[in-house]
């Protein structure tokens, strides 16, 4: 599908960065708890609309971008953004009416007075304003919505809806499918992880092989130093030479830091330098940026051994300013504004886990030991007074209610990346009346993200099939 001449205009418009130019925020008012009619309390929902190219033909679809954890959406959703420019891109065609729907709550960086954190926070009869941050209110947001909208704008039945995102939006795009199929026709669902679990192992398992999928510069040589010279520092971290020895290597201010269990976790656990394998960019230009630059690093024996290599590696991206460490796991998607409270983490403990260990018996590439489930859960009984058991308990409902990798239902394409390690709890296989796809080489939906003329041939044929797809759903009745 070539990119219509005015939307590459409009997606230029993006580039600018002048909001003043794009879609402004609209607001309506939403029930704050959609299963308790005896609560009367009601937020602002915020939501964009680009209306360029509605045709306002009887028949003319509804495209609606699913808003999710982060970054927020702003008025480029509707245009060209990473959330759904894979829709904006064939409303032109389809002379479609483009929409985006904040979720509850990660709004709240942009606009206070439309979160409903913001309207429980002062009420001392609500001991937690976070209780009503879920993905099944969320879904009864998007219900509301839908009303509101056909209300607005005339619609009818022949207005079919389809719905889009990636990551969780990815899920809640599936999810409002599966749910309400009286409401929504089809759904293209990019990297969603819908089978909920607990302890996700294969995060760090992907990761492992992204490193060696040459397709993307990575080798079995360069996922192998990876591990290596990881599983050396964990046995350098049992005494005190070693230890001396790795914060004489890394230029860590001291090797007794190193003696805690924590902070070996949070040098080692998760990688003593920057991995992307989900956030993976072919097209960066910064030293050791993808795995291609860092694969290089990673072979090259002119450095020394494997844990040398590592640490010219942190050099080297140290140097370029980037992020090297983590005391939790990868979110999803860009992390919230750290003035707000953790909505994500709130979501982990509540419904989905995804946590994303480095354990013994693994394939994970970085020191194997120190990010343990009990490390990473530990956060929501401090925080929310949630064990391991209840997370459990939680998690094991939401991927019942769900239907987990094998939902029922129908017209939902299921879209994912090689290297994606979202993608290990995804719907790999195709189901019935759920087509899925694979895109070599991609990160975690890379292929929602603006259009860029470097973009891969996969990429290109992806968003391809997806058009086709959409046209093929939309004449079924």
């Amino acid at each position: 599908m070539m990119m219509p001449a005015l939307l590459i205009f409009l997606a230029s418009i993006v580039a600018t960065s002048d909001a003043s130019l794009l879609p402004p925020a609209q607001y309506f008012t939403q029930k704050v708890d959609h299963f308790d009619g005896t609560n009367p309390s009601t937020w602002q929902q915020q939501y964009f609309v680009n209306d360029t190219f509605f045709s306002k033909d009887a028949d003319a679809p509804i495209l609606l971008c699913m808003g999710g954890e982060g970054p927020p959406l702003d008025g480029s959703s509707v245009v060209a953004s990473v959330h759904c420019s894979v829709a904006n891109n064939m409303a032109e065609e389809l002379g479609a009416l483009m929409l985006a729907l904040q979720h509850r709550y990660y709004g709240c960086q942009s606009n206070m007075t439309a979160c409903p954190v913001k309207t429980f926070d002062s009420t001392p009869a609500i001991k937690n304003p976070l209780v009503f941050l879920s993905s099944r209110q969320a879904l009864g947001d998007m219900a509301a919505f839908h009303s509101f909208i056909v209300e607005k704008y005339g619609l009818s039945a022949s207005n079919k809806w389809v719905t889009f995102g990636g990551s969780y939006p990815g899920m809640m795009a599936a999810w409002s499918r599966l749910k309400f199929p009286q409401l929504i026709h089809a759904s293209i669902s990019s990297s969603a992880p819908v089978h909920a679990k607990t302890e996700m192992k294969e995060y760090n398992d992907m990761v492992a092989y992204a490193y060696s999928v040459e397709l993307v510069g990575g080798s079995q040589a360069c996922a192998d130093a990876i591990a290596k010279g990881h599983a050396s520092i964990l046995s350098m971290f049992a005494s005190d030479a070693g230890r001396s020895k790795v914060a004489s290597a890394f230029h860590l201010d001291s090797a007794d830091w190193l003696k805690d269990k924590a902070n070996q976790a949070s040098f080692a656990g998760y990688g003593v330098a920057s991995f992307p394998s989900q956030s993976n960019d072919p097209l960066c230009s910064d030293p050791a940026c993808n795995i291609e630059k860092i694969c290089k690093i990673m072979v090259n024996e002119t450095y020394g051994d494997e844990v040398a290599r590592l640490a010219q590696l942190r050099r080297v991206q140290s140097g370029a300013g980037l992020a090297l460490t983590s005391k939790r796991a990868p979110k999803m998607m860009a992390a919230v504004d750290e003035s707000m409270p953790d909505f994500w983490g709130y979501q982990t403990c509540t419904e989905f886990g995804f946590y994303q260990t480095c354990d013994v018996d693994s394939k994970c590439p970085f020191s194997r030991g120190l990010v343990t489930l009990n490390s990473s859960v530990a956060f929501c009984l401090a925080e929310y007074n949630l064990t391991l058991a209840d997370v459990a308990a939680n998690v094991k409902y939401s991927d019942v209610y769900y239907g987990g990798n094998r939902p029922s239902g129908s017209r939902v394409f299921w879209v994912n990346g090689q290297i994606d390690p979202w993608g290990a709890l995804s719907v790999l296989s195709p189901l019935d009346g759920q087509p899925t796809l694979m895109v070599p080489g991609a990160s975690h939906h890379a292929w929602t993200h603006p259009f860029d003329s470097r973009d891969s041939k996969y990429l290109t044929q992806a968003r391809d099939l997806i058009f086709a797809q959409v046209v093929e759903w939309l004449a079924e009745e």
